[in-house]
């Protein structure tokens, strides 16, 4: 006598044909059509999946790598669960974070501050680290901001009023698009990264044109977003990570690319910093503050690279035309 089988949730959405096409393994799966992947993300989001159905697409995403038509899809179907700041101009600076640094300093705090003092609005937003699974801790980007006594903006309709005062406005992703953050929690229970992870990188918290400044660490995951640029005509600013981090490693070559309208164009590639290596701080919280202070006081100059990225992001959002 066959185990019964329980069933489905009541009303539940069909994920089966779903698994079909993605959960074949690494040669036998498929990437969802566009269409297809909004219509399975916005069943996602809507709360419409079983717990198990959701681990099991979770998973054969992560076993068979998203494609860009993946990736289109589920931003689309995002759109209606993302609360927006009203649009500024120039454009937003929007600088997702979500890594944190542990091997070397994490300078995007730095980055967006000297964005924001120029007179751009810049919007940055992560997520609090899940707990450290070795000795050593990433330090986030929001923990600097507030150790420069930088608070989260409790909700996205304050990051006017941040850039108004010359600041950066620091978001966690649980503020602006809550459903995407409780796919994000889910990773302590799976013991692994998801798509979620992809898709809030990739967010713009904002209305009207914005620059998004993006990166990757896997070269397979910077192809699979050039080709969602080259589609969509992103905006965007891209580099490899500096341990995860859209911010330039100033200790190593860096190309810096734009995409705009689907048209990839090399803008600069940085030089290393020379001299010693006390020239930037450690990776811990205490050194990349004070360091990061002293910089903003004009008590020592920030690494060449950076400041280039920084006027490079300028140049981007004052050029004529649209951003």
């Amino acid at each position: 006598m066959s185990e019964s089988v329980p069933n489905p949730i009541p009303g539940a959405f069909a994920v089966a044909p779903y698994l079909r096409e993605i959960g074949r393994g690494k040669d036998g799966s498929r990437a969802l059509a566009q269409e297809r992947a909004r219509e399975l993300m916005s069943a996602i989001l809507a709360g419409a999946v079983g717990e198990l159905e959701l681990g099991a697409v979770l998973i054969a995403l992560r076993m068979k790598g998203e494609s860009a038509s993946e990736i289109a899809g589920f931003l689309e179907a995002l759109t209606p669960h993302v609360e927006r700041a009203t649009a500024r101009a120039p454009a937003w600076v929007v600088i997702p974070s979500y890594n944190g640094a542990r091997s070397t300093a994490n300078l995007l705090p730095l980055l967006a501050l000297l964005l924001a003092r120029s007179g751009l609005p810049v919007l940055v937003h992560g997520q609090a680290s899940e707990p450290a699974s070795g000795t050593r801790v990433r330090v986030t980007s929001a923990a600097i901001f507030a150790g420069l006594g930088i608070p989260t903006c409790a909700a996205v309709n304050e990051a006017p009023g941040r850039a108004d005062a010359g600041l950066p406005a620091v978001l966690e992703l649980h503020s602006f698009a809550p459903a995407l953050a409780r796919l994000i929690a889910l990773r302590p229970r799976m013991g692994v990264r998801n798509v979620a992870h992809t898709l809030a990188k990739l967010l713009r918290p904002v209305q009207g044109a914005s620059l998004l400044v993006s990166s990757y660490t896997h070269p397979a995951f910077g192809l699979m977003q050039a080709e969602l640029f080259r589609a969509s005509g992103e905006h965007a600013l891209t580099m490899r990570a500096t341990d995860g981090e859209a911010v330039i490693n100033a200790r190593r070559s860096q190309a810096i690319d734009r995409w705009k309208a689907g048209n990839c164009i090399p803008l600069a590639t940085t030089q290393p910093i020379a001299g010693p290596a006390r020239e930037l701080p450690d990776s811990s919280l205490e050194a990349t503050v004070q360091w990061t202070r002293e910089v903003l006081s004009g008590e020592r100059a920030p690494p060449a690279a950076l400041a280039l990225q920084a006027e490079l992001i300028a140049q981007q959002l004052r050029a004529p035309g649209p951003a």
